[in-house]
């Protein structure tokens, strides 16, 4: 119960905090000034409350004084029940009863969930925690300004208190007793309850008193045009705000924006006191006994859309991505932390607010949630944008812009729906209005739990195979053997890694030569598809594994050739009297969680899941702190939704290149540390024995998937990121994830070079596909190259001499042959035997342009396009050297 409650009543709030803190953080850069401005914010927020709450007030206040006469006559001349009976008649009489008392109190309980929120997110705000702002040495603990000896004094609650009790006696003037005593009740139960509390929250809340005491002198204040000044200011502030925002960010064109939407909020109220009396006008058209069911059913139309259909969409996309997170199995459960978390925002918020109100503007509500609810819809499915492909810790691998001309588009578009909810209000179309409503919710639940149908039978599916592992590794222990005295291979795929990086990364650290001595490293390499689906086949499996190769045999499903893939090398090589390690294998029967299943016809080779399972481990010995996977999802997946109903030009500031309105940029980086602290610990978890076994390791490595800004020269996971390198390349995620892999390997080679392994080791790493965004390779082409150009290092036994540079054609359908060669005699794919050779290379090489992750199924082929793929042939970095399949 107390879950479902934080998440409809503090989550919302938590976010607007925390929106309201990055915001401040990216325009000025100051801590401390942004505590103060999420306090000036929610108190500007809560104004409306707060006018309703004194509206509430001064009626109970009056009616107390009407009744107080003759209340002290019968208290004075009757007692017990009879005392009882007296007044509850009177009462009646009066329309009155003791119960609207709370009405007193309403101001009072307007601030706790604003309380109760701000304390949960600045107690649990680990950026805080050591810095300083003005005379405050630590924002994340008490100030303790001043000592006594030993004895620590908190100046900033007493200052807090001061503030609230001057407030009080300017607010509480001429009123009753019991008004004074709860105001100043309240202010040492305050006083109590932050003593201790971090310097950060005493700031927040001395912000809330301070523009309490503003609000108290303001309504005591009797002057004409004072309504006018409060508005002059409210619209100075943004003014500032604006010309500041675009002093910093106007040549940023995904932010430009910014400054005129400040401006014309500064002039909105200006023009409303302008067009009042036409305004007015307007509304007396409304049908009033229509207008609060319309509100209603808006509300729950947006509720309908961005709490169930959006996260089912994308939670039935991948289901099993969403299965066994943490301590939480079903995907079911993230649907109905959404669900909740949009109930609190678009209806117990709204309509809570909404009968505080009059009835006038009960219309005006009405009218805006009616427009907003149709543009949010047609945003949905109109304008969903394609950002590419999102990782379960919601970032994107695409770039979230668009032109200026579909953002207008976008804005006429709302401009639009507002005149036609207008007309809609004031002619008879009106009452067809809650029946247009309804059938929408209706439509939007029906596909939402057919979509929830779906999810749950292949989560169904996924638990009749995976096995979620009680126990994450405590301890870092050998689980590779690599012999000194016989023959090791090693295979590692880099997910995503990409060859254009590789010649930045080498000047940024030119000891990388000398370290990688031996390797050949081939940028102009080829991958066959720009997904793992259909990249990696051919990385595993060898020329008889690429897509034309498996279209061919059109008798076996995909799923199975795909597998057959994965299995090769550790057969063959198990075969051949080589004890075999076999990690992470991608998309094992197509699943997308590691599924070691294929590997149980053969248990003489060691499959084994590092991905994810060392990351607690590494944070704890690196003393940083993230949020768990699941605690990323239930908080990301609300602002997914969120922002898939918000205008264009709004969707980047609050995407914020992935970290969606969070301070600190952690929740990508846990999904980075799942492969980076396998790759980090390589050289406590290899074993060197003193053996002449031979040992072959083929491993899948994600650290160069998924992207996060690291800490240069030696690209280290940290909080903030402070340093983001020399390179070309200083904001581009993968180029930091794939020089810290580099680096990470690097020390692992030089370990193998200690324990006198490196010489009697063959190492190939490369990749399945490249980056989704093309960043070096233009060369006029309709597609991506540098998608399709995956990365490739090879060091034979015994090499030596500086890493060195080779410009010859290859592909990652050669691993398997550099993996083999003159280390096992004629080497034949098990599932066909037929011989692993690269002659397939003589000929322009077929590259699957038209697939992607998609092709996963149980068919037999993927299904080629001509008109899309492509040949190419000796340098991929040439345009004439790709040509059209079907010309």
């Amino acid at each position: 119960m107390t879950e479902i409650l934080f998440n409809i009543i503090i989550f919302p709030i938590i976010q607007i905090l925390e929106f309201s803190f990055t915001f401040s953080q990216k325009l000025f850069r100051e801590t401390g000034f942004s505590v103060i401005f999420i306090g000036i914010v929610i108190s500007v927020l809560c104004l409306p409350l707060y006018v309703v709450a004194e509206k509430w007030q001064q009626i109970e206040r009056d009616t107390v004084k009407r009744l107080k006469p003759k209340t002290d006559k019968i208290k004075a001349v009757f007692k017990g029940d009879e005392q009882y009976m007296i007044l509850s008649a009177y009462y009646k009489q009066n329309h009155y009863h003791p119960i609207y008392a709370l009405r007193s109190s309403f101001g009072l309980l307007v601030q706790i969930p604003f309380f109760i929120a701000a304390y949960y997110y600045l107690s649990h705000l680990q950026l805080l925690k050591g810095l300083s702002f003005l005379f405050i040495k630590d924002l994340g603990a008490p100030d303790a300004l001043y000592s006594i000896g030993s004895f620590s004094i908190n100046i900033l609650p007493i200052a807090m208190t001061l503030i609230t009790c001057i407030s009080s006696f300017i607010y509480t003037k001429g009123l009753l007793a019991r008004d004074k005593i709860q105001l100043y009740g309240m202010a040492v139960l305050f006083l109590i309850l932050l003593y201790n509390a971090p310097s950060a929250l005493v700031l927040y809340w001395t912000m809330n008193i301070l523009f309490s005491l503003l609000k108290n002198i303001y309504y005591k204040v009797q002057y004409k045009y004072k309504s006018y000044i409060l508005i002059a200011f409210f619209s100075l502030i943004l003014v500032i705000i604006s010309v500041f925002s675009y002093i910093k960010f106007g040549y940023i064109y995904k932010t430009k924006i910014l400054s005129p939407l400040l401006l014309f909020l500064a002039a909105s109220p200006w023009i409303l006191l302008i067009l009042k009396k036409h305004i007015s006008k307007i509304t007396n058209k409304f049908l009033l006994e229509k207008s609060t069911l319309v509100f209603i059913l808006s509300c729950f139309l947006i509720w309908a859309l961005f709490g169930l259909l959006v996260p089912t969409q994308l939670i039935y996309a991948s289901p099993q991505e969403f299965s066994f997170i943490d301590s939480y199995t079903s995907p079911l459960y993230f649907i109905s932390i959404t669900a909740l978390q949009f109930f609190g925002l678009f209806i117990f918020f709204p309509v809570c607010l909404y009968f505080l109100f009059s009835e006038n503007i009960k219309k005006y509500f009405s009218y805006i949630f009616l427009a907003i609810s149709l543009y949010m819809l047609i945003n949905v499915f109109l304008f969903a944008g394609n950002y590419g492909i999102i990782s379960i810790n919601f970032v994107y691998d695409g770039s979230m812009s668009h032109s200026y001309k579909e953002s207008l588009i976008n804005i006429i578009i709302l401009i639009f729906l507002f005149i036609v909810s207008y007309i809609i209000f004031i002619t008879k179309i009106r009452k067809f209005v809650p029946a247009i409503l309804i059938i929408l919710i209706m439509s939007l639940l029906g596909v939402s739990f057919f979509n929830i149908h779906i999810i749950n039978s292949s989560f169904k599916q996924l638990k009749s195979f995976y096995v979620k592992e009680e126990k994450i590794y405590d301890k870092v222990s050998p689980i590779f053997s690599l012999s000194r005295n016989g023959k090791n291979v090693v295979v590692m795929m880099l997910d995503r890694a990409f060859s254009g990086f590789i010649p930045s990364i080498l000047e940024e650290s030119p000891e990388l030569l000398n370290i990688y001595s031996g390797f050949i490293f081939y940028p102009n390499t080829v991958t066959f598809g720009q997904d793992t689906a259909v990249g990696s086949p051919s990385f595993f499996g060898g020329y008889e594994y690429t897509p034309q190769e498996i279209d061919k045999r059109d008798t076996i499903p995909l799923v199975e050739k795909h597998n057959q893939a994965l299995l090769m090398l550790p057969r063959i090589f198990s075969e051949n009297n080589f004890n075999v390690t076999a990690t992470d294998p991608p998309f094992a029967n197509y699943n997308i969680k590691y599924d070691l299943s294929i590997y149980n016809d053969y248990p003489e080779i060691n499959a084994l899941i590092t991905d994810g399972k060392y990351t607690d481990i590494w944070l704890s010995e690196n003393n940083i702190q993230l949020q768990s996977t699941s605690d990323v999802i239930k908080r990301n997946m609300f602002w997914y939704s969120f922002i898939k109903g918000m205008p264009l030009f709004l969707r980047y500031p609050l995407y914020m290149d992935g970290t969606w309105c969070s301070p600190v940029s952690g929740h990508r980086l846990r999904l980075t540390l799942n492969g980076y602290s396998v790759l980090d610990y390589l050289s406590q978890l290899t074993n060197i024995t003193s053996d002449s076994d031979n040992n072959a390791l083929i491993m899948t490595n994600n650290t160069t998937h998924e992207g996060s800004y690291l800490q240069a020269p030696d690209y280290i996971p940290a909080i903030p990121v402070t340093n983001f390198g020399n390179s070309p390349f200083p904001k581009d995620h993968g180029y930091h994830v794939t020089a810290a892999a580099i680096i990470l390997i690097s020390k692992w080679i030089n370990f193998l070079k200690e324990n006198n392994v490196y010489d009697n080791t063959r190492i190939i790493i490369s990749s399945d596909h490249g980056p989704y965004n093309n960043l070096v390779t233009k060369i006029g082409l309709p597609f991506n190259v540098d998608r399709f150009n995956p990365m490739l290092f090879y060091k034979d036994f015994n090499s030596e001499g500086m890493l060195k540079t080779d410009t010859a054609f290859m592909s990652n359908a050669d691993v398997p042959y550099l993996s083999l060669h003159n280390l096992i005699e004629n080497p034949v794919n098990p599932f066909t035997g037929n011989e692993i050779t690269i002659d397939r290379k003589k000929e322009p090489l077929y590259i699957a342009i038209s697939l992607s992750n998609r092709v996963m199924g149980y068919s037999t082929q993927y299904g080629l396009n001509p008109d899309i793929d492509y040949y190419v042939h000796t340098n991929i970095f040439k345009h004439e050297n790709w040509t059209r399949v079907k010309q």
